[in-house]
């Protein structure tokens, strides 16, 4: 048991570490080798698809907790999934103009950061809000905490891959 659920959070990891370059592209990529928008929507999905399944292999839901936490976790993906898309856009302008990026531009970056980031810490706020209803706080926190340490790997990923702005 301690095996697969191993097992399946490395396969979770490794996808995520995959999305990366999805966003960061690699100094010396052709457009040959970049993903296609369907291409990258797939590897979203079967992403998706993985952490729901770390989740349940994790969390030990009773099927009452289950049938609580699935509907909230569907819609909380939905929403996170419109937030990412933000964030990737963010980051793609990030790379497209750090070279050459003013005051203003970089400031307004971190406005739109901040506001991304606040968005997410929301959503979560919200889901913890009516989940707790209905679950015990621990198993809450329990996935919460997952969802943050999962979180955490994709953006240290991404921030390994992403330039610094230019002086």
């Amino acid at each position: 048991m301690r095996l697969r659920s191993y097992v399946a959070g490395a396969s979770v990891i490794m996808w995520m570490a995959a999305l990366a370059p999805l966003v960061v592209p690699t100094a010396g990529r052709s457009e040959e080798q970049a993903l296609s928008p369907s291409d990258a929507e797939l590897l979203r999905s079967d992403l998706r698809t993985k952490k729901a399944a770390l989740i349940a292999d994790r969390m030990h839901f009773t099927d009452k907790e289950a049938e609580v936490f699935w509907p909230v976790y569907r819609q909380y993906e939905v929403e996170l999934a419109e937030i990412a898309d933000k964030k990737i856009a963010l980051l793609k302008n990030y790379v497209s103009q750090h070279e050459t990026m003013t005051d203003q531009q970089a400031k307004q970056l971190a406005e739109d950061v901040f506001h991304v980031d606040q968005r997410t810490l929301d959503l979560r706020a919200k889901c913890f809000g009516a989940l707790e209803k209905k679950l015990p706080a621990k198993t809450v926190v329990r996935w919460l905490q997952l969802e943050r340490r999962l979180q955490l790997y994709i953006d240290a990923q991404l921030a390994k891959e992403l330039p610094t702005i230019k002086k």
